[in-house]
Protein backbone atom coordinates (compact mmCIF):
# COMPACT_ATOMS: atom_id res chain seq x y z
CA UNK A 1 0.00 0.00 0.00
CA UNK A 2 1.47 3.37 -1.01
CA UNK A 3 0.50 6.42 0.91
CA UNK A 4 1.47 10.03 0.05
CA UNK A 5 3.87 11.39 2.12
CA UNK A 6 1.68 14.49 3.36
CA UNK A 7 -0.59 11.65 4.83
CA UNK A 8 2.29 9.85 6.80
CA UNK A 9 5.05 12.68 7.76
CA UNK A 10 5.55 15.95 9.35
CA UNK A 11 7.74 17.41 6.54
CA UNK A 12 5.06 17.86 4.18
CA UNK A 13 1.64 17.93 6.04
CA UNK A 14 1.57 21.73 5.68
CA UNK A 15 1.61 22.01 9.27
CA UNK A 16 -1.51 21.04 9.52
CA UNK A 17 -1.02 18.31 12.53
CA UNK A 18 0.94 21.37 14.11
CA UNK A 19 3.79 18.57 15.49
CA UNK A 20 1.29 16.03 16.62
CA UNK A 21 1.87 12.48 15.14
CA UNK A 22 1.13 8.78 15.83
CA UNK A 23 4.58 7.76 17.04
CA UNK A 24 3.18 4.20 17.99
CA UNK A 25 1.09 2.95 15.14
CA UNK A 26 1.15 -0.79 16.08
CA UNK A 27 -0.95 -0.01 18.79
CA UNK A 28 -3.25 2.02 16.71
CA UNK A 29 -3.31 -0.84 14.28
CA UNK A 30 -3.90 -3.13 17.30
CA UNK A 31 -7.21 -0.97 18.43
CA UNK A 32 -8.90 -0.73 14.84
CA UNK A 33 -8.63 -4.85 14.45
CA UNK A 34 -9.94 -5.50 18.24
CA UNK A 35 -13.02 -4.07 16.70
CA UNK A 36 -13.03 -6.00 13.41
CA UNK A 37 -15.62 -8.48 15.55
CA UNK A 38 -17.88 -5.35 15.32
CA UNK A 39 -17.89 -4.69 11.45
CA UNK A 40 -21.34 -5.91 11.13
CA UNK A 41 -22.35 -3.70 13.88
CA UNK A 42 -20.95 -0.24 12.26
CA UNK A 43 -22.26 -1.05 8.62
CA UNK A 44 -26.18 -1.34 10.20
CA UNK A 45 -25.26 1.74 12.08
CA UNK A 46 -23.85 3.56 8.95
CA UNK A 47 -27.39 2.25 7.33
CA UNK A 48 -29.53 3.54 9.81
CA UNK A 49 -28.23 6.68 10.32
CA UNK A 50 -30.34 9.37 10.42
CA UNK A 51 -27.85 12.23 11.45
CA UNK A 52 -26.11 13.94 8.40
CA UNK A 53 -22.83 12.82 10.31
CA UNK A 54 -22.17 9.21 12.26
CA UNK A 55 -23.75 9.09 15.94
CA UNK A 56 -20.25 9.69 17.66
CA UNK A 57 -19.26 12.57 15.99
CA UNK A 58 -23.10 13.92 15.40
CA UNK A 59 -22.99 13.87 20.00
CA UNK A 60 -19.34 15.82 19.64
CA UNK A 61 -21.33 17.89 17.53
CA UNK A 62 -24.23 19.05 19.56
CA UNK A 63 -21.34 19.60 22.60
CA UNK A 64 -19.50 21.89 20.91
CA UNK A 65 -23.24 23.75 20.04
CA UNK A 66 -23.72 23.88 23.40
CA UNK A 67 -20.32 25.79 24.60
CA UNK A 68 -20.81 28.26 21.07
CA UNK A 69 -24.03 29.71 22.78
CA UNK A 70 -21.60 31.40 25.04
CA UNK A 71 -19.46 32.88 22.82
CA UNK A 72 -19.87 36.86 22.10
CA UNK A 73 -19.53 37.32 17.45
CA UNK A 74 -18.16 40.72 15.97
CA UNK A 75 -18.07 40.92 12.25
CA UNK A 76 -15.30 42.39 10.73
CA UNK A 77 -15.74 41.65 6.88
CA UNK A 78 -18.37 39.47 5.99
CA UNK A 79 -17.71 39.07 2.89
CA UNK A 80 -14.37 37.81 3.06
CA UNK A 81 -15.45 35.84 6.36
CA UNK A 82 -13.38 37.70 8.68
CA UNK A 83 -14.83 37.24 12.27
CA UNK A 84 -13.40 38.19 15.73
CA UNK A 85 -15.13 35.37 18.73
CA UNK A 86 -14.65 36.23 22.00
CA UNK A 87 -14.88 33.30 25.20
CA UNK A 88 -16.80 33.82 28.07
CA UNK A 89 -14.90 34.52 31.41
CA UNK A 90 -15.16 31.33 33.54
CA UNK A 91 -15.54 30.98 37.59
CA UNK A 92 -12.13 29.63 37.56
CA UNK A 93 -11.06 33.04 36.24
CA UNK A 94 -9.74 31.64 32.46
CA UNK A 95 -11.57 32.63 29.14
CA UNK A 96 -12.10 35.74 28.09
CA UNK A 97 -9.83 34.95 24.68
CA UNK A 98 -10.12 36.13 21.40
CA UNK A 99 -9.74 34.28 18.41
CA UNK A 100 -9.87 35.11 15.01
CA UNK A 101 -11.70 33.44 11.94
CA UNK A 102 -11.19 33.28 7.99
CA UNK A 103 -13.83 30.64 7.05
CA UNK A 104 -13.19 31.25 3.29
CA UNK A 105 -9.89 29.91 4.54
CA UNK A 106 -11.11 27.64 7.23
CA UNK A 107 -9.27 29.06 9.86
CA UNK A 108 -9.33 29.63 13.65
CA UNK A 109 -6.69 30.78 15.56
CA UNK A 110 -7.27 28.27 18.38
CA UNK A 111 -6.09 25.62 15.51
CA UNK A 112 -8.60 22.80 16.67
CA UNK A 113 -10.56 23.48 12.92
CA UNK A 114 -7.91 22.75 10.92
CA UNK A 115 -6.43 19.59 13.17
CA UNK A 116 -9.44 17.91 13.63
CA UNK A 117 -11.08 19.27 10.31
CA UNK A 118 -14.12 19.59 12.46
CA UNK A 119 -15.86 22.74 13.41
CA UNK A 120 -14.65 24.44 16.71
CA UNK A 121 -16.90 26.35 18.88
CA UNK A 122 -16.16 29.42 17.98
CA UNK A 123 -17.22 28.13 13.89
CA UNK A 124 -20.26 27.66 15.19
CA UNK A 125 -21.16 30.66 16.74
CA UNK A 126 -20.24 32.43 13.72
CA UNK A 127 -22.55 30.05 11.35
CA UNK A 128 -25.42 30.73 14.54
CA UNK A 129 -25.11 34.54 13.30
CA UNK A 130 -24.47 34.89 9.61
CA UNK A 131 -27.13 31.52 9.47
CA UNK A 132 -24.80 29.53 7.19
CA UNK A 133 -24.82 26.00 6.50
CA UNK A 134 -22.62 23.49 8.78
CA UNK A 135 -21.60 20.81 5.63
CA UNK A 136 -19.59 23.63 4.80
CA UNK A 137 -17.14 23.76 6.95
CA UNK A 138 -16.97 20.13 7.69
CA UNK A 139 -14.63 17.86 6.10
CA UNK A 140 -16.20 15.19 4.14
CA UNK A 141 -14.51 12.33 6.29
CA UNK A 142 -17.08 13.00 8.69
CA UNK A 143 -20.58 12.70 6.66
CA UNK A 144 -23.08 9.95 6.47
CA UNK A 145 -21.82 8.65 2.96
CA UNK A 146 -18.17 8.29 4.28
CA UNK A 147 -19.30 6.13 7.04
CA UNK A 148 -21.19 4.00 4.93
CA UNK A 149 -19.00 3.63 2.11
CA UNK A 150 -16.30 2.59 5.21
CA UNK A 151 -18.12 -0.58 5.87
CA UNK A 152 -19.19 -1.42 2.82
CA UNK A 153 -16.46 -4.01 1.83
CA UNK A 154 -16.76 -7.90 2.51
CA UNK A 155 -14.78 -9.82 4.83
CA UNK A 156 -14.33 -13.84 4.69
CA UNK A 157 -13.02 -15.54 8.08
CA UNK A 158 -10.27 -17.28 7.81
CA UNK A 159 -9.68 -20.57 7.00
CA UNK A 160 -7.78 -23.02 9.47
CA UNK A 161 -3.96 -23.34 9.32
CA UNK A 162 -4.95 -27.26 7.79
CA UNK A 163 -6.44 -25.87 4.56
CA UNK A 164 -3.08 -23.21 4.46
CA UNK A 165 -1.75 -23.62 1.36
CA UNK A 166 2.59 -24.26 1.20
CA UNK A 167 4.62 -21.49 -0.14
CA UNK A 168 8.17 -22.61 -1.87
CA UNK A 169 10.17 -20.09 0.33
CA UNK A 170 11.14 -20.07 4.37
CA UNK A 171 11.48 -17.01 6.70
CA UNK A 172 14.21 -17.16 8.65
CA UNK A 173 15.88 -14.12 10.48
CA UNK A 174 19.08 -14.23 11.83
CA UNK A 175 20.17 -11.69 14.70
CA UNK A 176 22.45 -8.78 13.21
CA UNK A 177 26.65 -10.12 13.33
CA UNK A 178 27.81 -6.92 15.22
CA UNK A 179 30.48 -7.49 17.71
CA UNK A 180 30.01 -5.68 21.58
CA UNK A 181 32.37 -2.85 21.98
CA UNK A 182 33.54 -1.68 24.93
CA UNK A 183 32.17 1.88 25.46
CA UNK A 184 29.56 3.19 27.41
CA UNK A 185 26.09 1.17 26.73
CA UNK A 186 24.03 3.62 24.26
CA UNK A 187 20.89 5.07 25.97
CA UNK A 188 17.31 4.02 24.05
CA UNK A 189 16.13 7.83 23.74
CA UNK A 190 16.72 9.97 20.69
CA UNK A 191 18.17 13.22 21.07
CA UNK A 192 16.93 16.14 20.55
CA UNK A 193 17.87 19.74 20.15
CA UNK A 194 17.87 19.90 23.84
CA UNK A 195 20.57 17.98 24.17
CA UNK A 196 23.48 19.76 22.64
CA UNK A 197 25.58 21.88 24.63
CA UNK A 198 27.23 24.75 22.65
CA UNK A 199 30.98 24.05 22.35
CA UNK A 200 32.21 27.24 23.00
CA UNK A 201 30.48 27.80 26.69
CA UNK A 202 32.48 26.06 29.42
CA UNK A 203 31.26 23.13 31.43
CA UNK A 204 29.84 23.33 34.55
CA UNK A 205 31.00 21.55 37.93
CA UNK A 206 27.74 19.31 39.22
CA UNK A 207 27.75 20.25 42.78
CA UNK A 208 28.82 24.06 42.88
CA UNK A 209 27.56 24.83 39.56
CA UNK A 210 30.43 26.83 38.86
CA UNK A 211 32.47 26.98 35.35
CA UNK A 212 36.19 25.88 34.78
CA UNK A 213 35.87 22.12 36.59
CA UNK A 214 34.23 19.12 38.02
CA UNK A 215 32.97 17.74 40.70
CA UNK A 216 35.93 15.31 41.84
CA UNK A 217 38.18 18.27 41.54
CA UNK A 218 35.81 20.51 43.81
CA UNK A 219 36.60 22.75 46.67
CA UNK A 220 34.00 24.94 46.51
CA UNK A 221 30.94 24.44 49.59
CA UNK A 222 27.61 22.36 48.21
CA UNK A 223 24.45 24.34 47.37
CA UNK A 224 22.41 25.33 50.76
CA UNK A 225 19.13 23.69 51.24
CA UNK A 226 17.89 26.81 53.31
Amino acid sequence: MKLDVEKWTLLHDGSHRHGIMTTNISEALNSVLKKARYFHQHREEAENCVHPFPTRIFDKFLRIELKSREHKVTTYNPQEGIYIVKSPIRVSGTGNNVYTLRLNNKFCSCEKWQTYTLPCSHVLAVRRENGSRIDAYVSEIYSRQTYIKTYQANFHPILSENFWRDVPFNLTFYPPNKKKERDRKQGKRFQGEMDYRNPDSSPRCGRCRMPGHNRKNCNNPGPSNV
